[in-house]
């Protein structure tokens, strides 16, 4: 267990809290949020520091780090100090530090005259309350940003009756005394700080050690938060929205550390986590465009497990130009991936043993081309869920036939199927309304064999009928070929064959081209 002397709890008055901070004993990393707070969220705070409340403590990390920090605290312009280390970072309570701060340093200059306007906040002696300056009207009023100048606060007496200055100096023991809890990290690790500072909760909004990592690496030239908001926008706009920042984050681990755990990005140096972001952008870039064009895959939401990007990312930072036999690598492994679905149990470890053979393409080998897995025998009876790993694996394998509209012969647009992923895009070759008319139960009909790509408007032109009706619109000309990519079995070219007797021959045939894909990585 740690050490107990490693947190230290300590409630230094206000008055010395705020001068430790314009001292630079305590400094604001430029990972922390902007200023967020409300009028009523400031004078609810001052109120209650007033009258004895407790306001919650802070949260400090004593460490010889040296983070990037603020020069000012809520647009005030702090004085230039030595930088001397260790110093205390706030980690949480950035907005209750800022608030006070600005509160009694309102006069003072600042690069944000807006902000500092909605910091100067008086107290009304009359009626014992806290208002804006320009809300307290034609009331007596003083300025909170003198009671803790003695020197401005003498100036400022002599306009008040005795009844009104005994409430001042009731008003300004309150804050100079108030004692404001704080809890100071010292001597942990940087994995360690991580950790806690991602249990933290501010604002109701979960931090996450990006933000702390944003500290270590940032620079004019370098920001990572921005970096990584910025790649995201990026992905949006190729319909890859889905990907999110902790799938980045793992990404940029395994790109600098080796790892798929973001926790130890802490321990990179920070150069070359600024290297590992660049090779990221480049690699994913990469690795969106083989997806889309090589496999047909429109948006992250189709891969049947999304950790899937890692070692696809990591074969092209090491391989930015393969060449056909790096491919057909790839291929094969992104295949036996999915439809044997290997990633439903054990995941880390085995992403972490796929990244080390996918080092191996790099260096020349054929490391799949050694493993012969086999389909998942129930894959394709599985239940048929939109969301489901089975589902998206299956409709993966559909999307490699360039699947053609069933009642016009034209192929399907999967750019607009597979990038909404809309369930009307969906058909069930034997509709569940007519399979229910036969006594066929939803659970029986419901099976990812008896689904292919339909554009919804021909869905809602089938609905509910009869296969042995509606086949008969699909044009003679072109009926083989929209068969064969929609893996129709011969039998059942005209809409007779018994329920049952089509989901094994339908069956059989997915299994035979998965197997296919699995084995040489294409059709």
């Amino acid at each position: 267990m740690a050490s107990s002397s490693k947190i230290t709890p300590s409630s230094p008055r206000l008055a010395s809290l705020l001068s430790d901070v314009e001292r630079g004993n305590v400094k604001i990393p430029v990972f922390q949020r902007e200023y967020i707070w409300s009028d009523e969220q400031i004078i609810s705070l001052l109120d209650s520091i007033y009258r004895g409340y407790p306001v919650g403590s802070l949260l400090m990390w004593s460490t010889r780090e040296e983070l990037k920090h603020e020069r000012n605290v809520g647009g005030f312009s702090l004085p230039v100090t030595p930088e001397d280390y260790p110093v205390n970072y706030i980690l949480d309570g950035q907005q209750r530090l800022t608030t006070l701060y600005g509160v009694f340093h309102s006069d003072e200059n600042t690069a944000d005259a807006e902000l500092a306007d909605r910091f100067n906040v008086c107290y009304i002696p009359d009626d014992d309350t806290f208002a804006h300056h320009l809300a307290a009207g034609g009331k007596d009023k003083i300025h909170l940003n003198t009671i803790l100048d003695t020197t401005k606060l003498l100036v400022e007496l002599p306009k008040y009756n005795d009844e009104q200055k005994a409430k001042i100096a009731k008003l300004t023991e309150a804050f100079k005394d108030y004692e404001f809890p704080i809890v100071t990290i010292r001597e942990r690790t940087n994995k360690e700080v991580c950790s806690i500072f991602q249990r933290i909760n501010s604002s109701g909004t979960p931090l996450s050690n990006l933000e702390l990592l944003t500290a270590w690496t940032w620079s004019d030239q370098f920001d990572l938060r921005r970096e990584i908001e910025s790649l995201l926008d990026n992905l949006k706009d190729k319909g890859y929205e889905e990907i999110d920042q902790p799938l980045l984050m793992r990404m940029l681990a395994s790109l600098t550390c080796g790892t798929i755990d973001s926790d130890d990005l802490v321990d990179v140096n920070p150069d070359a986590l600024v290297a590992g972001m660049e090779l990221l952008k480049k690699a994913i870039s990469a690795a969106v465009d083989f997806l889309e064009g090589q496999l047909k895959i429109k948006n992250v939401v189709f891969l049947p497990f999304p950790i899937m990007l890692i070692p696809i990312v990591n074969f092209y930072a090491s391989i930015p130009k393969p060449n056909a036999g790096q491919l057909k690598q790839i291929k094969k492994w992104f295949w036996q991936c999915s439809l044997t679905l290997r990633y439903k149990a054990g995941t880390n470890r085995l992403v972490l043993e796929d990244l080390g053979k996918i080092k191996k393409i790099a260096q020349g080998d054929l490391p799949f081309d050694n493993a012969h897995p086999s389909v998942k025998s129930d894959l394709f009876g599985s239940t048929w869920r939109i969301n489901s790993t089975a589902a998206k694996a299956a409709l993966c394998l559909l999307a490699q036939l360039r699947p053609k509209s069933f009642l016009t012969g034209s192929e399907v647009d999967l750019g607009s199927v597979l990038s909404s992923y809309n369930a009307r895009q969906f058909h069930h070759i034997y509709p569940k309304a007519y399979l229910a008319e036969k006594g066929v139960s939803f659970h029986r009909a419901n099976v990812i064999s008896n689904i292919c790509f339909l554009a919804a408007s021909e869905n809602n032109a089938i609905s509910d009928k009869n296969p042995e009706d509606y086949f008969k619109d699909i044009p003679d000309a072109q009926k083989i070929e929209i068969f064969e990519a929609a893996l129709i079995p011969d039998e059942a070219k005209n809409g007779d064959l018994p329920f049952d007797d089509f989901i094994r021959l339908r069956t059989e045939k997915l299994i035979s081209v998965g197997q296919k894909l699995i084995d040489t990585g294409s059709l």
